[in-house]
């Protein structure tokens, strides 16, 4: 974690300062800011529609600038101008993202995500995303949107503005999950089907062809994205005893209202005694493959995966009063000494629950 900022963060910060030296993405960039705080119509609160922010360009007058096109400036808008609250930058530990990335999602409930610790958490990935190493970081941010497409109403989402490394820089890239799902499991499904049925002509006829690759590589970028997203979604994630800033108020000024967001990022260093624990069981391994009745000394490994549990008192008797609680378990199982070790205290130890079965009844 030493040494200059990750390359990802730069480019975020640097595109920034470019949407704010534009008076009327400025302006954007402001409304978003309220929208986020004052809500929009039929939106849940703290979710703003990037249809609102469209809307809201073309009511100013924006034009694309330095980005590709209207569309990709208007991604860039909404998520940056919820980023910019908090700015806060999650810099993951190489050895625990790639262990997070591969752990299956299974049919966790949607109301997760609202567990976000910001509006648009930039997550920094040292070794890149492992199904697209070029992605080196994203943010993730919740959009409502309003519908249109056929047999599709109303629905939340949940955007990826990923930050793809090229020959030229980073370039912006948004990857979209429709959350119109019971489950996650089931949104990424869906949201694979639509990507080929919405399509149309010589272009379906392509992707229909190309779709065992394309399910299996978008499939795979989607949950990889969406593991790491749940990672701080999490009750208590390991954030190194920072703690994430407050989204920045909307205060009245003269003329209105308006945003003062903070001038530099925070840095929360995510999982790097988690990450620290699990080279640790991987170097007691190696040194001590087993004892001398055969007998593996070494910390048992099995699939990491996601534990969903019930808290809450009188959650027995009337689970609407229960409390979904998240928590990631690495494929390592690591022993107490080895977390000790790696820096946690008693009081960071997994607590015994009573878990849930797979989905929130």
């Amino acid at each position: 974690m030493k040494g200059t900022p990750h390359p990802v963060l730069e480019a975020a910060l640097s595109a920034l300062r470019l949407l704010h030296e534009d008076p009327k993405e400025r302006r954007v960039l402001q409304e978003v800011g309220r929208l986020y705080h004052e809500g929009f119509a039929g939106a849940p609160q703290g979710v703003v529609p990037l249809s609102a922010v469209y809307a809201f360009m073309a009511h100013v007058g924006v034009a694309p600038g330095f980005a590709a096109d209207f569309t990709t400036l208007g991604g860039l808008l909404h998520a940056l101008g919820l980023w910019r609250l908090s700015k806060g930058a999650y810099l993951f530990d190489p050895d625990l993202a790639r262990e997070v990335a591969a752990t299956s999602v299974g049919r966790l409930p949607i109301e997760l995500l609202f567990r976000l610790p910001e509006p648009a958490p930039l997550v920094l990935l040292p070794e890149g995303l492992p199904a697209w190493p070029e992605v080196e970081g994203f943010h993730v941010v919740l959009e409502w949107d309003p519908g249109g497409r056929p047999g599709v109403g109303p629905h939340l989402e949940l955007r990826f503005l990923a930050w793809v490394r090229g020959e030229r820089g980073y370039a912006p890239a948004t990857l979209v999950l429709d959350l119109d799902a019971q489950d996650l499991e089931e949104a990424v499904e869906k949201t694979l089907a639509r990507s080929i049925r919405e399509a149309s002509g010589l272009a379906a006829r392509s992707l229909w062809e190309a779709r065992p690759l394309l399910e299996k590589e978008y499939k795979a970028v989607l949950g990889q994205a969406l593991s790491l997203a749940l990672y701080l979604c999490q009750e208590a994630p390991d954030l190194g005893g920072v703690a994430p800033r407050p989204p920045a108020p909307l205060v009245r000024v003269k003329g209105g209202k308006k945003v003062f967001p903070p001038g530099e990022p925070l840095i929360l260093p995510t999982g790097w005694r988690w990450g620290k624990a699990l080279r640790l069981a991987q170097e007691r391994k190696e040194r001590e493959p087993s004892a001398p009745t055969g007998r593996r000394v070494a910390p048992h490994v099995r699939r990491a995966h996601w534990h969903l549990y019930w808290v809450g008192e009188g959650s027995r008797k009337d689970p609407t009063r229960a409390k979904p609680l998240l928590r990631w378990v690495p494929a390592t199982l690591v022993g107490r000494d080895l977390l000790e070790e790696a820096g946690f205290t008693p009081e960071d130890l997994p607590a015994v629950v009573r878990r849930v079965e797979d989905e929130l009844r």
